[in-house]
């Protein structure tokens, strides 16, 4: 898998307008682990709109943040559920929510325009995507929102430079299409009716002073989502995490047409896409796993738990790169944990002979800490006897040279 810098998206995300600064709470441990027993939850209201039949309301959003935290800004994770654009409420997401709020974030679940069938009747694909370009816009405006609320009243604690975006199903579609549909690509000119529409990219919805921020996003979590062009992806954008069951009947895995509805391209598409130009993503495959099954049946428990470790993984690299836009990139730095798989009590580390010294961990597919050793050398033999059996995420870091991204390395140990 190509994995290019973080380092080197987070420059690409600056020069989009917003400054990429690490974060005062990493520590090799916050937003990786689990740091906090407790969550709380907050509703507000985040914008102002006008639904499909000219009623206006304002869209409401769960803001849940770790209990007891006194870090004066954290990253934040704007999350939309699922329900084929039809169903659904801000609720489904609160496992997720809770479990990146005990990891160190703010997480935040958004209402969206659905579409009203039970006034309208049942939606054709035009007013699917009509639907789908509205919760964009509301998706958008949510992460205004809370830009806004840090740069005034300072509610949540959010640290601006640090937003990222993501979803189930139809929340998925709205994270992918408003993190990649941007004013460069080419578009169907259904679709560019649509988006005229509806207000251009942003959107209607939001106060005057919500527009006057910024509504983009440093990467893209997607579970079960799809996007109408993979061509949309481009070497440039948002690093972009997935899972996907090959069973999906809902949203296919490869193409089709989601909820038997609209046209949509699938996770592993969209995976193989970001392979060819280089950009920086990862994709869990579900073997067998449906649309829903995928995260509520417990064989498929491991699938699920190896992709937040790769999403918290991506999210907290990219919160605690120290990038400027002044500075050029680093490129990743090669290492190898050897053998690998393992069936003894120890293993090698290699790291190229300018780093040094590194410091490593050990991280179980649950997300917590099994190993942690300091000051480790090239070539170096590291023990692992009190490590069960099973699958691990082995990451390093040189405190000689922090400018430096270390790809996670796997370590299967039988």
């Amino acid at each position: 898998m190509k994995k290019f810098t973080l380092l080197l998206c987070a420059c690409a995300f600056s020069s989009a307008g917003i400054l990429s600064a690490q974060n005062a709470g990493c520590d090799g441990t916050r937003y990786i682990n689990d740091v906090f027993t407790t969550v709380k939850k907050t509703t507000v209201g985040y914008a102002p709109t006008i639904g499909h039949i000219n009623n206006a309301y304002t869209l409401q959003m769960d803001v849940y943040e770790p209990e007891g935290d006194n870090l004066a800004a954290r990253p934040a994770v704007v999350l939309a559920h699922g329900g084929s654009f039809i169903f659904g409420d801000k609720s489904q997401m609160q496992p997720y929510c809770e479990l990146l709020a005990r990891k160190g974030y703010v997480a935040v679940s958004i209402q969206y325009r659905l579409y009203p069938f039970l006034v309208l009747g049942i939606p054709d694909s035009l007013a699917i995507f009509d639907t789908a370009v509205k919760a964009v816009g509301d998706m958008r405006a949510a992460v205004r929102f809370l830009r806004e609320d840090a740069a005034t009243t300072d509610q949540f604690h959010i640290d601006a430079n640090n937003m990222f975006i993501g979803g189930y199903s139809a929340g998925a579609v709205t994270a992918l299409h408003s993190g990649y549909i941007d004013s460069t690509d080419v578009l169907p000119e259904f679709l560019q009716d649509i988006i005229q529409e509806n207000g251009g990219l942003e959107g209607i919805s939001g106060t005057a002073s919500n527009k006057t921020y910024a509504s983009g996003s440093k990467a893209v979590v997607n579970m079960s989502g799809g996007l109408y062009r993979k061509e949309w992806v481009g070497v440039n954008n948002l690093p972009l995490v997935s899972i996907h069951g090959t069973a999906d009947e809902t949203v296919n895995y490869v193409y089709g047409l989601a909820a038997g509805i609209a046209f949509l391209e699938g996770s592993s598409l969209l995976h193989q896409h970001a392979e060819e130009v280089g950009l920086w993503n990862f994709l869990q495959t579900v073997p067998g796993g449906g649309h829903t099954n995928t995260y509520t049946d417990p064989q498929f428990e491991t699938y699920v738990d190896t992709f937040w470790v790769h999403a918290t993984t991506l999210l907290e690299s990219l919160t605690c790169a120290l990038t400027d836009a002044s500075e050029a990139p680093y490129p990743a730095e090669n290492w190898s944990v050897f053998p690998n798989p393992n069936t003894g009590s120890s293993f090698v580390l290699n790291i190229a002979e300018s780093v040094q010294t590194a410091d490593l961990k050990m991280i179980d597919l649950s997300g917590k800490t099994v190993l942690e050793v300091k000051n480790v050398q090239n070539h170096a033999l590291v023990p692992m006897q009190q490590v069960p059996a099973g699958t691990y995420f082995v990451q390093i870091q040189s405190p000689a040279h922090p400018e430096i991204h270390f790809r996670a390395q796997q370590l299967v140990k039988q």
